[in-house]
């Protein structure tokens, strides 16, 4: 059996598990009934994580502090909207 190293965390990640959990009042949370939470799970296989290269971007500075405005992590979620984007365009056809 190999052990596998973990996977390092990023400075985005980090923060998130930090900093609270912050609702707002009209933030609705959707509860799982303890069935949907339970079961085998020895057989859960995490999805590969590909390292991520690092680019220059310019954006515009209000597309940067609407991202930033969202809290930590706006790296990522600025990536989420990209990789969301190719996806449609993949699925368009258009890639």
């Amino acid at each position: 059996m190999v052990d596998e190293v973990p996977r390092r965390l990023s400075i985005a990640e980090k923060r998130a598990l930090a900093s609270p959990l912050v609702l707002k009042t009209n933030d609705r949370v959707e509860e799982l009934p303890v069935e949907a939470l339970s079961g085998d799970w020895t057989d859960a296989v995490m999805p590969e994580q590909t390292r991520k290269k690092l680019i220059s971007l310019r954006v515009d500075p209000e597309v940067l502090d609407f991202f930033k405005a969202q809290g930590p992590g706006y790296q990522t979620r600025m990536n989420a909207v990209l990789t969301a984007y190719m996806q449609v365009k993949k699925e368009m056809g258009q890639a």
